[in-house]
């Protein structure tokens, strides 16, 4: 039976006395809508490449049924579910999953090659865990739905399967909640809406990052890259920061010389300025119409490009550009929210760079000489820093005089293999912005009261911290991150075929992989080459691992791993990838 047949002869543990009602599935939150929304866009180009593959690829492959018997079928196209209602409608409605070449596909993925095909019902072991670990997925997808829950850990067990998630502050699921969970969870598995194999790419994972941001309440927003000096003066930042910024007129205006200037700066009245950050562009999305004190939080991330004028001197390599890029956030709050989003910056800040591999010092800098803003608004900031970086239990740095002219802040020190310092990630509080710009929102009591500001910012310049990690992995990077995860070198020109398609299905798989087939080198010199260009694995083939479908692994330090199996190599190298292990050649 299908998974949604089954999932109506199901009683969840503490729905059993609930009963079952009629429960309309009500509209996505908007962060769960746009995920949703990049998923579709993702999928649809996922099925135009496999199209592009099914046509480009099509040829006869020879299909291992259970019982010994042989049938064909086509590559990229015939799917395990096709061959099952060949057997049999029943075998087609109780099979959960397939086992291909000992590899778990769902019944819908084509077949690629060449296979031995087995079934999994429910009946038996692996498809019970396939079964519950769908369900699990169902359970999630329902209180993100209905609860707008946020997904913890959520395995399948020997007998079933089960969901952490959290709903906020002292929130629980109520008892009264979950008869439309349940409707929900049917609903999910029916047969309207099927589970979906994605596989995604590196510069596709790097979309997944923004939603990262997405999850964590923030809304994407794009801002102009030129604007009016007027608004660089309404900000402050061009009496403080101008020598740092470029300046130009639009080409339709008079000459410099001739244009009428303003008196109170001495610059013509139409120079523009690129921007060099976010924040005065944020305060106007902000202010363009009224905000009420239940649409805060308000936290807004823009990853477009900044100008600053840096001194040549200063300049090196990806570490200061005139142009970069930057994990630009601000969030606007009120006052009493202010330690939660402290805390929740330096969460955000805190996971990323455990990912990364990165240890770090947290610096408190105080207000600078010629500081914007009344003493009192710059202690009360520094006193709200303070006990957030005394509450999050790093060790941290006083920085007497470093902040920024509007605000206090936290700043993020990294240090790369040769031991220089890299100023990263960084969260400021700012009270000079909102009064600037007057912005309000209109508070519980009807009375317009005034935000606070965050500049928060995880990786800080994109192109630095790519600088900072290739200077720490010295090149070698780990395989998670890597532009050159594995090279498939054939030993000679009888085994390209079965290279090519061990190419393919390290693609197909979602990693990053080429093909050194070069005749006019030994072997020995093409390995030599991969170790040089850092892949991390060189997977050899030769006559015999062509004719029992494996492969021989080497590392980039010809570390020599031996024969695998091919479909147990990609599925080693995904396991490896996901858990983001940082010496994957060592523990291959």
């Amino acid at each position: 039976m299908g998974l949604c047949q089954r999932w109506r002869s199901l009683r969840l543990p503490g729905l059993q006395t609930c009963g079952l009602h009629t429960a309309a599935v009500p509209a996505p939150p908007q962060w769960l809508a746009e995920r949703l929304g990049l998923f579709e866009e993702l999928w649809a180009a996922q099925v135009k490449r496999l199209a592009n593959l099914a046509q480009k690829e099509h040829r006869t492959i020879k299909v291992s049924l259970p019982g010994g018997q042989k049938v064909d079928a086509v590559a990229w196209s015939t799917t395990p579910y096709q061959l099952a209602q060949q057997i049999s409608s029943t075998l087609a409605d109780t099979a959960v999953a397939a086992q291909v070449n000992g590899e778990l596909y769902d019944l819908e993925r084509p077949l690629e090659t060449d296979s031995d095909l087995r079934f999994l019902t429910f009946s038996s072991a692996k498809g019970k865990a396939v079964f519950w670990h769908s369900s699990t997925h169902v359970l999630g997808a329902a209180a993100e739905r209905l609860l707008g829950a946020v997904l913890c850990r959520g395995p399948s067990t020997e007998c079933g399967f089960y969901h952490d998630f959290s709903l906020g502050k002292e929130r629980t699921v109520r008892r009264a909640e979950l008869p439309a969970l349940e409707q929900i969870c049917q609903e999910l598995a029916a047969a309207a809406q099927p589970f979906r194999r994605l596989e995604a790419s590196q510069d596709q994972l790097r979309q997944l990052f923004k939603a990262e941001y997405t999850r964590r309440g923030f809304s994407e927003v794009k801002t102009p890259t030129l604007f009016s000096t007027k608004l660089w003066e309404l900000s402050g930042h061009w009496e403080h920061y101008q020598e740092d910024m470029f300046a130009l007129q639009p080409p339709d205006s008079d000459s410099l010389a001739s244009s009428p200037r303003d008196p109170a700066t001495s610059h013509p009245k139409d120079t523009l300025a690129l921007k060099p950050m976010n924040c005065p562009a944020h305060c106007l999305v902000f202010a363009h119409r009224p905000r009420s004190w239940r649409e805060l939080p308000l936290r807004l991330a823009d990853f477009g490009a900044l100008h600053r004028a840096e001194a040549s001197g200063s300049l090196g390599g990806l570490t200061r550009l005139r142009c970069f890029q930057q994990d630009d956030a601000h969030i606007f709050c009120a006052p009493v929210q202010l330690e939660t989003e402290i805390r929740g910056c330096l969460d955000f800040l805190h996971s990323v760079y455990t990912v990364l591999g990165f240890s770090f010092r947290l610096a408190l800098s105080t207000r600078p000489p010629g500081f914007l803003g009344e003493p009192c608004l710059w202690d009360q900031a520094e006193q709200v820093l303070q006990q957030a970086l005394e509450e999050f239990g790093e060790p941290w740095d006083l920085s007497p005089g470093d902040g920024a002219f509007y605000g206090p802040k936290i700043d993020v020190h990294l240090h790369d293999a040769l031991g220089r310092p890299h100023q990263c990630g960084t969260i400021q509080l700012d009270f000079q912005l909102p009064l600037r710009f007057d912005l309000q929102y209109k508070g519980p009591a009807g009375a317009p009261e005034r935000p606070v500001l965050i500049h928060r910012a995880v990786l800080g310049s994109v192109e630095r911290m790519l600088g900072v990690l290739a200077e720490s992995c010295g090149g070698k990077w780990p395989l998670w991150l890597s532009p050159f995860q594995v090279v498939v070198i054939p030993v000679g020109a009888e085994q390209e075929d079965y290279a090519r398609e061990a190419q393919q299905r390290l693609q197909l798989a979602g990693l990053v992989c080429d093909l050194d087939s070069d005749s006019g080198l030994t072997l020995s010199r093409r390995v030599r080459r991969a170790q040089l260009a850092h892949y991390n694995f060189q997977f050899v083939v030769g006559q015999k691992e062509q004719s029992k479908g494996t492969v021989n692994i080497r590392t980039r330090e010809n570390r020599q791993l031996g024969e695998r199996d091919l479909t147990e190599a990609v599925q080693r190298l995904l396991e490896l990838q996901g858990a983001r292990v940082p010496d994957a050649e060592q523990v291959f």
